[in-house]
C-alpha cells in the first residue's frame, strides 16, 4: 500500500508541474485515474517550455491521452513518452517532429490513435511503428509519407495480426482496414445474392402474374404492357416506322399500312416477331433497355392466338 501511495503522490506532483507549465490535465471521467493531457502554447505561460521541463512527461503513468499542441515541438520533447506504456492516444499534428521522433514512440504497443498531420515524417520513419499493433487510426495527411508506403506499412500489420489499422493520407484518401474491407465485401456479395434472389422471386411472380391471364384483352392487360415499353417510339409524339401502338385502333392500322398483328396467327404477326428477337439484332423490339420477358411475351402470343381481341 505504501509503494501505491508513493506513486500515486509522484503523479499528481507530475501533474502540478504540466499545470505549472500552462499544461492542461482532463480526466476522463468523474472519479476516473485516467486522464489526457494537452501541452499548449501559451501566452501568459510563467517561462518557455524546454525538453527538460517535459521529463515529468515520464511520470504521467494514468494518461490515456496526450495532445501536443505547442508548435515549438520537437523530437526532444517525445522523448519522456517511452515510459508511457499504457498511453492509447496521441496527437502531434503540426509539430515539429521528425523520423527519430518515432523512436520514443516505437514501443507505446497500447496506442490505438496517432496523428502526424503535417509532421516530418518520411517513409523510412514509418517503419519504425511496425510493433504497434493495437493501432487503429494513423493520420499521415500532408506528411512525406507516400501512398504506397503507408499502404505497405498497414498491410505489413495486417499479415502480424493487426486488422484494425486504418490510415488517412487527405480528403479522399482513406486506407481502410481490413477487417473494414472485409466487411465491406461480405455486405457486397450478401447485397449481390440478395438481389439475385429478388430478381428470381420477381421474374417467378410475373410469370405467375402472365400465366394466370387466361383470355387476354389488349385495354386490360396488353395496353399497360406497351404504354411501359413501346410509346417512347410508338406513341403520339414519335411514330418510328409509321406504327403507333397507343391505341387498339392504331395497332389494328399496322405500320404504314401494314398490318403488324395478324389475328389468331401469332406466327405471322410482326409484333410477336420483333419482341422476340435475340439480344443484339438491330430490329429487337424495344431497341434498347431490358427486353419484355418471356411470360410477357407469351402473354402477348396468346392474346393473339386467341383472336387480338380488344
Amino acid at each position: 500500500m505504501l509503494a501505491a501511495a508513493v506513486v500515486l503522490a509522484d503523479e499528481k506532483s507530475a501533474i502540478a508541474k504540466i499545470e505549472a507549465l500552462g499544461g492542461t490535465i482532463l480526466y476522463v471521467a468523474k472519479d476516473a485515474k485516467e486522464y489526457n493531457v494537452t501541452i499548449g502554447y501559451v501566452v501568459s505561460a510563467p517561462k518557455k517550455i524546454t525538453a527538460d521541463d517535459l521529463k515529468v512527461l515520464a511520470e504521467l503513468t494514468s494518461a490515456n491521452e496526450i495532445s501536443f499542441q505547442h508548435p515549438e515541438t520537437t523530437d526532444a520533447w517525445l522523448a519522456p513518452l517511452k515510459a508511457l506504456t499504457g498511453l492509447k492516444r496521441l496527437h502531434l499534428e503540426k509539430t515539429k517532429v521528425t523520423d527519430a521522433g518515432l523512436d520514443a514512440i516505437a514501443g507505446l504497443t497500447n496506442l490505438e490513435y496517432l496523428n502526424l498531420y503535417q509532421t516530418g515524417i518520411t517513409d523510412a520513419g514509418l517503419d519504425k511503428l511496425k510493433k504497434l499493433a493495437k493501432l487503429k487510426n494513423l493520420y499521415l495527411w500532408e506528411t512525406k509519407v507516400s501512398e504506397a508506403k503507408a499502404k505497405a506499412f498497414q498491410d505489413d500489420l495486417s499479415k502480424a495480426g493487426n486488422k484494425y489499422l486504418s490510415i488517412n493520407l487527405g480528403v479522399d484518401k482513406d486506407l481502410r482496414s481490413t477487417n473494414d474491407l472485409e466487411r465491406l465485401k461480405k455486405q457486397r456479395e450478401e447485397s449481390e445474392k440478395a438481389a439475385k434472389e429478388a430478381t428470381v422471386k420477381a421474374a417467378q411472380a410475373a410469370e405467375e402474374k402472365y400465366a394466370a391471364i387466361k383470355e387476354p384483352k389488349f385495354e386490360k392487360d396488353i395496353l399497360p404492357i406497351i404504354k411501359a415499353t413501346c410509346l417512347e417510339c410508338h406513341g403520339t409524339e414519335k411514330t418510328k416506322g409509321k406504327l403507333r401502338l397507343d391505341t387498339f385502333d392504331e395497332l389494328k392500322k399496322g405500320a404504314g399500312g401494314k398490318a403488324v398483328v395478324v389475328a389468331q396467327k401469332s406466327a405471322e404477326s410482326e409484333l410477336l416477331k420483333r419482341i422476340t428477337l435475340p439480344d443484339g439484332n438491330d430490329e429487337r423490339m424495344p431497341p434498347k433497355g431490358d427486353r419484355l420477358s418471356k411470360p410477357v411475351a407469351d402473354l402477348i402470343k396468346r392474346w393473339i392466338d386467341q383472336g387480338a381481341q380488344k
